[in-house]
């Protein structure tokens, strides 16, 4: 079982306008609550937050599956659970990980007039040791993902980040550029820069963070928070945070980074 760092997004969204409302997030660190199991045996995937889980069996793996992700999804009443799990290994044309990954859980009840809409994005792998502490300046090739939600509507994240270490001043910097697709139309609207810096834990190789809008978003909304994350593998070269941002109106957007360290 490997404890993860998480941030979750819930909102409420009417149909067939798609409006949000009673918009909620929360983001954790290593060791508050969220986890992920995998069952050799059957090979099946639990995942829980803490407040509630649920199992993906091997038989469930859809056909949206590719070499960068691998996607599952049940169905129990109004309910549907699809779990994304970014796939680790050589095979993965977007960025080959070998210690850390990063998962998305979606959770989504229909109901009259609507569906409730949860987003969870947590990333899990092998720390790297407490004893084992890394030196000098790093910059690190990433993948970003996430999810916004607005009044205006539910947008699925993408975009371009960065990251650097500097294991000497033990701190870390981070940007994000986003752009959200509306779930339900398609249409796509700027979210914005983010600048990021942090700290690097004195031991176990955690670090956490503030992120800072440059600017705004297209409709003028400004949006800040905070990023949680970890080096995985021997020597740090492997990273990976989540994050939250909340905006002045009220709307709120979740993810994960991960990337690995470029060559000298």
């Amino acid at each position: 079982m490997f404890s993860a760092a998480g941030s979750w997004l819930s909102a409420d969204a009417s149909a067939p306008s798609g409006n949000a409302s009673n918009i909620s997030s929360r983001i954790s660190n290593f060791g508050g609550g969220v986890t992920l199991s995998y069952d050799a045996a059957n090979g099946s995937y639990t995942v829980s937050d803490g407040n509630s889980s649920r199992t993906f069996a091997a038989s469930t793996l859809t056909t949206g599956s590719n070499d960068t992700v691998s996607i599952y999804k049940t169905a129990t009443g109004p309910q549907t659970d699809q779990l994304a799990l970014f796939k680790p290994g050589s095979g993965n044309s977007t960025l080959a990980l070998t210690h850390v990954s990063y998962g998305a859980w979606q959770t989504i009840n229909e109901r009259t007039g609507g569906i409730d809409f949860a987003q969870q994005y947590f990333v899990y792998g092998v720390r790297q040791a407490a004893n084992a502490p890394s030196t000098g300046f790093a910059t690190y090739s990433t993948v970003v993902d996430g999810f916004w939600t607005t009044a205006a509507g539910l947008y699925a994240l993408s975009g371009t980040s960065t990251f650097v270490a500097d294991f000497n001043a033990m701190t870390v910097g981070t940007t994000l550029d986003l752009t959200g697709t509306n779930a339900l139309n398609s249409s796509t609207k700027r979210f914005g820069a983010f600048n990021g810096s942090g700290t690097i834990a004195a031991t176990g190789g955690g670090f956490n963070g503030t992120l800072a809008h440059s600017g705004t978003d297209a409709d003028g909304n400004v949006y800040n928070g905070t990023f949680n994350g970890a080096f995985f593998g021997p020597t740090g070269s492997e990273m990976g945070y989540t994050f939250r941002l909340t905006g002045n109106s009220g709307g709120a957007a979740v993810g994960a980074v991960v990337g690995k360290a470029n060559s000298p």
